[in-house]
């Protein structure tokens, strides 16, 4: 069991921090009564051989709503939202693979309609804007009528009084709860950045190894990657004269312990669900060190050649000077008698400047 104070409802504690836990716990059995609600069961092929979504095709429609996210400078909020409609909607619907782009860029306009009535806020991004970015060959109408399809099978008029509770929810939850029990053993000096968490469960989220795990388990893997990687540096550092880490921080994995029980995680799913976890942000971490050697290519139509101007009369190599041009100067002056159309004469294609371009093939 862990120490008292440590952060459980049952612990006796300080009578303030005491009450702060136990209404995250209330918030916590609110979750768990709500997370079956909004859980996909996805069971995606891998090829797409009878004209079904494949994997490959709805990670690629999760990373769009991550590009639009950025683009747009969205909320996390916004884009976990979507991912968790797409990823609902693909559960109960069975999808043509030419409709993918419009159902991406309408459960991105769900999430953002959804997250303005919540915070109370206007939205800022319109629907003919995210056509635009997403390239989706769509239009506005199309992405409106699809919103209201998705809205229909997911019931989401119905839920008015209840909110959607994702991945978000459970990993800022789950994090709150871990900074409690820190406080309470005396850990001040716990860091967890909320940006770091949100980081991670954008690239778990992502990826569909991790779309059918738990949301609570998800978040309970990644908050405990985080402070995995918190004691790793901690213990690093004090290796190199640092303040060493408190023993008081590994009574945490205790309380790991109590969560898992208290949200009735079995050791085979909570152990399965870290695996993939890992295995995804490995993959990342891999992409990310890997260095950048595709070439950039510029890929252009023959309308868009035809405008170009010529290029053919350019030439890498300098002409050879002559020595008695610079003693005798043999070109004939010429009068002018009145204004000469450049396009008359034979070095009139651009550029027309004296100096010859020089290209260098390096």
């Amino acid at each position: 069991m862990l120490r008292a104070g440590a952060g459980h409802p049952d612990a006796d504690g300080a009578s303030t921090s005491g009450t702060d836990i136990r209404q995250l716990y209330s918030t916590l059995n609110e979750y768990l009564q709500l997370e079956t609600k909004f859980q996909p069961r996805l069971c995606l092929p891998t090829d797409g051989e009878n004209g079904e979504v494949t994997t490959g095709a709805r990670d690629g429609a999760a990373h769009v709503l991550r590009c639009l996210k950025v683009w747009f400078d969205l909320p996390a909020d916004v884009l976990i939202g979507a991912i968790n409609l797409f990823d609902r909607f693909l559960t109960k619907m069975k999808v043509r693979p030419c409709h993918v782009p419009c159902i991406t860029v309408s459960c991105m306009n769900i999430a953002i309609d959804e997250y303005s009535e919540m915070t109370k806020q206007p939205r800022n991004v319109t629907v003919e804007e995210l056509v635009s970015v997403s390239q989706s060959a769509c239009t506005a109408g199309d992405v409106a009528r699809m919103s209201r399809v998705i809205a229909d099978k997911l019931a989401l008029a119905q839920r008015c009084a209840v909110s959607a509770v994702s991945a978000l929810h459970w990993a800022r939850l789950l994090r709150a709860l871990v900074l409690a029990a820190a406080d309470s053993l005396g850990l001040r000096d716990l860091a967890l950045p909320e940006n770091e968490l949100i980081n991670l469960l954008e690239i778990a989220v992502c990826d569909a190894e991790c779309v059918n795990a738990r949301t609570s388990e998800l978040a309970l893997v990644l908050v405990f990657h985080q402070l995995e990687k918190h004691l790793v540096d901690r213990s690093r550092q004090a290796a190199e004269g640092a303040a060493p880490v408190s023993d008081d921080a590994y009574y945490l994995y205790e309380f790991a312990a109590q969560l898992q029980a208290h949200c009735n995680m079995t050791d085979a799913s909570l152990l399965s669900t870290r695996t993939h976890v890992r295995a995804v942000l490995a993959r990342y971490e891999a992409r990310q060190a890997a260095p950048q050697r595709q070439r950039l290519v510029w890929r252009l139509s023959e309308r868009t050649l035809k405008v170009l101007r010529p290029t053919d009369r350019l030439t890498s190599l300098l002409p050879t000077i002559e020595e008695q041009h610079f003693a005798v100067d043999s070109t004939p002056k010429r009068n002018r008698t009145g204004s000469v159309s450049s396009e008359s004469e034979e070095t009139s294609d651009w550029p027309r400047s004296p100096v010859l371009p020089v290209y260098c093939n390096n």
